[in-house]
């Protein structure tokens, strides 16, 4: 994300999920109003002044927070505050100049005036002569006197008085606490919605529809492994997908992007509940309350458990934020692929028969057949009938794979010796697993 100021990033890494679906209405209509913004091209110069005063911008929270306790700020921090609401006008006056209404500013001319006696509006900062007529008298004998011992007695009581100033300030900047707060906060959200939006407008993503039942998508893509393929001058095949609240079983050989799959799901409904756009031509999302994902190999050697260990540890906070009514959205990759076929596919059926039974909303990837569960079945194509001319090498594999996912009956494709060929291991190890298959 182009994000081009401190606050906007803490903002954006302190946000929370959003799981009301107002919220999600809310956070998606001010998006669409800057996704529009910024695929104009007559506002390309706004943006980049904006992107320059966003740069320009600190994160002065601390220093706002402090007006409102006994706490006197010294001149850098008048100085922080003076800079951020003359940065605030501009930005102001940029959004209302070019009809961008998301985000409305709060005046801060007063604060100005407070911290700009001279009104030169330059943003740098220092006790004024114009505050106080005994101040401006005593620096005019100071910068007279000859004698050393005079001038820095008159140093001493230009200090004196200069603190007096600085409590006045700090009295009469109290008031306009909120406000400057309020400016941060919403100058933060700008940073977001704007690097959202160019994110969202650079890569094609859509904005995605709520749905109250189930979550769909078209030609979804994982926008990482997609920008890999694009800079080896490979495209990314996109899938579409319908998960309901029944289970849905994916079958499909080693390197049919059952996993990429399954993280691509995950990715889009973080990015959903973040109030992004998708990697997607159309969705239609279903909010959750959490987002379980159990991928890969999650041995914990420290702790001393196995990768089935802490699998089942996963499945297990499944099943009981599944049991305790919670809204969640289960996404489990290869479930008990390291113990035994027979007690593997035991586990698997009882897990998708548990999904089954408390309408979770999962995604289930196997290499079993024998799941006799009630729940949807997909597979992956998997690999094409090559023209005969062609080679297929590791290089190329990946382009004689057809990723798409079709209905399924209960069988798993027999591709693995296939593709072990393709990846030229050892012919004698591929014979003998040949005869072996053969006799069973």
């Amino acid at each position: 994300m182009k994000l081009n100021s401190g606050i906007g990033r803490n903002k954006l890494l302190n946000s929370e999920i959003l799981i009301k679906e107002f919220e999600l209405k809310h956070s998606f209509a001010g998006l669409a109003e800057t996704v529009e913004f910024v695929s104009n091209k007559k506002n390309k110069d706004c943006l980049n002044k904006l992107a320059h005063h966003l740069y320009e911008i600190n994160d002065i929270y601390l220093s706002i927070k402090n007006l409102t306790t006994p706490h006197i700020p010294d001149d850098i921090e008048l100085f922080e505050i003076k800079k951020f609401s003359i940065i605030s006008q501009k930005i102001s006056d940029l959004l209302e100049t070019n009809g961008y209404f998301q985000i409305m500013l709060r005046d801060l001319t007063d604060v100005i005036d407070i911290l700009d006696p001279e009104h030169t509006r330059i943003p740098s900062f220092y006790i004024y002569s114009e505050y106080d007529e005994e101040l401006k008298r005593l620096r005019k004998l100071k910068d007279e006197s000859s004698d050393s011992e005079t001038t820095e007695k008159l140093r001493q009581q230009c200090i004196e008085v200069e603190d007096k100033v600085r409590k006045v300030i700090a009295r009469s900047l109290t008031k306009y606490a909120t406000n400057l707060s309020y400016n941060i906060n919403q100058i933060a959200q700008l940073d977001i919605l704007i690097a959202k939006a160019t994110l969202a407008e650079e890569h094609g993503y859509c904005k995605p529809e709520i749905s109250q039942n189930k979550t769909e998508y078209f030609a979804v893509f994982n926008p990482q492994i997609k920008e890999i393929l694009n800079s080896r001058s490979k495209d990314f095949q996109p899938v579409d997908i319908s998960i309901t609240n029944k289970p849905l079983l994916i079958t499909g050989a080693n390197m049919s992007g059952k996993t990429v799959l399954l993280k691509t799901v995950a990715l889009c409904q973080y990015l959903f509940q973040f109030g992004f756009y998708i990697p997607a031509t159309k969705a239609e999302i279903k909010p959750v309350d959490e987002i379980l994902l159990s991928v890969g190999d999650n041995q914990n050697e420290l702790n001393g458990l196995s990768s089935f260990a802490v699998e089942m540890l996963n499945i297990n906070k499944i099943i009981s934020e599944a049991k305790s009514g919670k809204n969640v959205l289960a996404l489990v990759d290869e479930l008990a692929r390291t113990t035994n076929p027979d007690e593997g596919i035991a586990l698997v059926n009882a897990f998708v028969q548990m999904m089954s039974d408390l309408k979770v909303s999962s995604l289930i990837t196997t290499h079993y057949s024998g799941v006799k569960t009630n729940c949807s079945r997909l597979r992956v194509k998997g690999l094409k009938n090559a023209d005969t001319t062609q080679k297929i090498t590791v290089d190329n594999i990946n382009d004689f794979m057809d990723y798409s996912l079709v209905e399924s009956d209960d069988n798993v494709p027999a591709e693995a010796i296939r593709i072990a060929e393709i990846l030229e291991v050892d012919n004698d190890f591929i014979s003998l697993a040949k005869s072996n298959l053969k006799a069973n």
